[in-house]
């Protein structure tokens, strides 16, 4: 785009306007500004990006956008009424100009896995857009959208929340013709003060929705499954019949991954995703809806699920030297995605004890307390052999399992990582199958790290 269409676009001033500079690339970071970028300052909490316009345009910026009078004649910008706004509108302009479809996921949990397992899928029959990590908030997602070329056929958006509002800022810009709901969990609860109203927020998605546009839903869950619309197609998706796709014969290849079969045009056909958990098979099913809605042969949607590659600290699974089994989930986790974790780690096949380390889960309010407890009663029901809390927070996981009848000398609980990983040597044996998971903050990777790195042995 050109700086006069840019600034057109944004219904800004434009100031110090001397040629028609061609952008090249959007970046919001000053440290990673290329050579003709325009540069969109963000005003955050601890920083302003402001303060960083001249640094960014002697790294070879050509212009900025700019929420005040520079009073400067040293370099073109674009005076906006906000920036971060602007960032969204100038992605929608962009992604405006971009005939091919967009798939749109959100969820309580698993959606960066699941956008992954989609991005497989098309791969085997397109070329695809997605998000890098999860870019997937209202910063993240327009710089995605502004990695669009010529050459992409499709593009999938995840789509991240934690106010209500947020999801239909993303839609305006991606404005989606296939939208995928994954669960409606308690992540974010602290925000939204309830399901109901996390229902609410994730059907933003559907705000630019007509009668041509499809929505992928897990029909098991019990909010998703009251969702009904006359206005765009549903197609459901589940281990119940009574869904629109719906899984038989699953079964675990021992850790590799999740066999399972489904009935396709009077046909039983297999698949294979390799990442282990029923609901990882939740994840596959929601790709291969989206490869069908996209007229996909099957055997490519097969081929595209099964070379799935899983993210890290995403079910990472590594033996150490003298024999303990480590599942690494530590990426992040709210009560809905831990249980699921524990159901894992309840079906692994295992010669010693099955042992969970679990941190803090935030971003709960008021249901913090309850939902540390009820993953702690889950590990107890589970016949988890020990429990490692860490975090404050964690206590109450403790408490959720002695009240199921695990005993004291079952439970340990440290305040911090490093005191944890002091411990560990003492707590685990050989043969142990040991479960990591925390939210991102809490970096319980740090206990993966050091599992990795030194043998553990009773000597020790």
């Amino acid at each position: 785009m050109n700086i006069l269409e840019i600034a057109n676009a944004l219904d800004g001033k434009l100031v110090n306007y001397k040629d028609n500079i061609v952008i090249k690339g959007i970046s919001t970071d000053s440290r990673k500004i290329k050579k003709g970028d325009l540069f969109i300052p963000i005003k955050g909490l601890n920083f302003d990006g402001h303060d960083f316009i001249g640094k960014a345009i002697d790294l070879g910026a050509s212009a900025s956008l700019s929420q005040y009078d520079l009073n400067t004649s040293d370099f073109t910008y674009i005076i906006v009424e906000d920036t971060q706004i602007a960032l969204m509108r100038l992605a929608q302009y962009y992604r405006s100009k971009f005939s091919i479809p967009a798939v749109a996921v959100t969820g309580s949990s698993g959606k960066t896995t699941t956008k992954e397992m989609i991005a497989s899928v098309l791969g085997e029959s397109f070329n695809v857009l997605k998000n890098q990590g999860n870019l997937n908030n209202t910063i993240g997602l327009p710089i995605t959208v502004f990695g669009l070329e010529r050459h992409h056929d499709i593009c999938v958006f995840e789509m991240g929340m934690n106010h209500s509002g947020e999801i239909e800022s993303l839609a305006a810009i991606v404005k989606p013709d296939i939208a995928v709901i994954t669960n409606v969990g308690t992540a974010h609860i602290e925000f939204l003060g309830s399901r109901e109203n996390i229902l609410k927020a994730k059907k933003e998605i559907f705000k630019f929705f007509t009668h041509d546009n499809k929505a992928i839903l897990n029909g098991d869950d019990d909010m998703l499954s009251t969702i009904s619309s006359s206005r765009f197609q549903i197609i459901r998706y589940g281990i119940n019949e009574k869904n629109d796709l719906y899984v038989q014969n699953i079964k675990q290849r021992g850790d590799e991954g999740m066999e399972f079969s489904l009935l396709l045009n009077d046909n039983m056909e297999n698949f294979f995703v390799p990442l282990i958990g029923i609901h990882n098979v939740y994840n596959a099913l929601c790709a291969i809806a989206v490869g069908l809605a996209m007229n996909m042969e099957v055997e490519r949607i097969k081929r595209g699920l099964a070379k799935f590659v899983p993210g890290k600290m995403r079910m990472e699974i590594f033996d150490t030297e003298d024999g303990i089994r480590v599942i690494n989930d530590s990426y992040n986790a709210n009560p809905d995605s831990t249980s699921a974790a524990i159901e894992v780690l309840k079906d692994m096949p295992c010669k010693g004890r099955r042992i969970l380390i679990l941190g803090d889960m935030l971003e709960l309010g008021d249901y913090s307390e309850a939902g540390h407890r009820k993953v702690g009663e889950k590990a107890a029901e589970s016949k988890i052999d020990i429990i490692i809390s860490i975090g404050e927070k964690a206590k109450d996981i403790s408490k959720g399992a002695l009240d199921k009848g695990m005993r004291e000398e079952q439970i340990y609980h440290f305040m911090d990582n490093k005191t944890a990983i002091s411990k560990l040597p003492s707590i685990l044996l050989p043969g142990d199958t040991v479960l990591i998971k925390g939210s991102r903050i809490m970096k319980l990777e740090e206990l993966a790290d050091s599992l990795r790195e030194r043998s553990f042995t009773k000597d020790e």
